[in-house]
């Protein structure tokens, strides 16, 4: 597929999903937001750039962290994303900015920034590794990048979810296998070191939550990057997936009813080259 097409698929998919994102009841985004901006040590009056800004939940931390002395930019290929990230840091006391551009090659200054994280952002680009050199260059000498990809999840929720992979692109983060660079550490860890980062190290974080029943799962599977396998299947094929989702749903819920569930995130961190007291 042509780096142009992956461009205009990733941008239709996440308009479409713009209203529902992060806003069906599961507590997944805002950890996973919040882990990396610790993870990479944004601190008061860092200028920071949000990196596939999405709804603007990563922005959000990255502003309470960086604080009223710092700034930050956020972001994304989605205008529909870029216009709710706006309103929902309406009035914030740090200085934010939402700009619709390409993650993949950001047009924004060069060593202009302190920080710069990119949450579940890197698996979408035609060009990983690219990308991944290109944001190293927006930050000052010694700047700090930080980069969320997922990791395991619960068996449970991984069974749920397997009649949808039959109709994911095999680019789908939760498919990516160990020869991916975002199938382990040691990948992610060789991805940021070879675009040009020193110190480069991986933590994680489990984040756990429960989906109160197979349609509180539906929606929230159709809310995220998934809704790609819902659009991609006839009538006849939807209505056959939503059959097994929920035989397989009363399979491995508990006891009330609810399924509770994990995703392992990866949080992936390294420096720019160069000495910061010089810039």
């Amino acid at each position: 597929m042509e780096r142009d097409e992956i461009v205009a698929g990733v941008r239709r998919l996440f308009d479409l999903v713009a209203d529902s994102y992060d806003a069906v009841g599961v507590t997944l985004f805002e950890p996973i937001a919040t882990g990396l901006v610790e993870a990479v040590g944004a601190s008061p009056g860092d200028r920071a750039v949000d990196l596939g800004c999405g709804n603007g939940v990563s922005s959000r931390a990255l502003a309470a962290a960086v604080g009223p002395t710092g700034s930050v930019v956020g972001l994304d290929l989605s205008p529909a994303m870029v216009e709710r990230a706006a309103a929902a840091l309406d009035g914030s006391p740090t200085e934010v900015t939402f700009v619709v551009g390409d993650a993949q090659d950001p047009d924004l200054s060069p060593a202009s920034f302190d920080a710069a994280i990119a949450s579940l952002v890197v698996f979408f680009l035609p060009d990983a590794a690219g990308a991944v050199s290109r944001w190293l260059r927006l930050l000052r000498p010694g700047g700090r990048l930080g980069i969320s990809t997922f990791g395991p999840s619960s068996p449970q929720w991984q069974a749920l979810e397997a009649p949808l992979r039959e109709f994911m692109p095999p680019t789908d983060p939760r498919m990516a296998g160990p020869q991916s660079p975002f199938g382990s550490d040691g990948g992610m860890e060789a991805l940021v070191t070879g675009a040009g980062a020193v110190d480069v190290q991986t933590s994680s974080r489990r984040v756990e939550f429960a989906f109160d029943d197979v349609d509180h799962w539906v929606r929230f599977s159709r809310s995220v990057g998934q809704r790609i396998a819902w659009e991609r299947m006839t009538d006849d094929q939807r209505a056959g997936v939503l059959e097994r989702s929920r035989a397989t749903f009363a399979e491995v819920a508990g006891p009330d009813g609810s399924l509770p569930v994990w995703q392992q995130v990866r949080y992936t961190v390294g420096r720019a080259p160069g000495d910061p007291s010089r810039s």
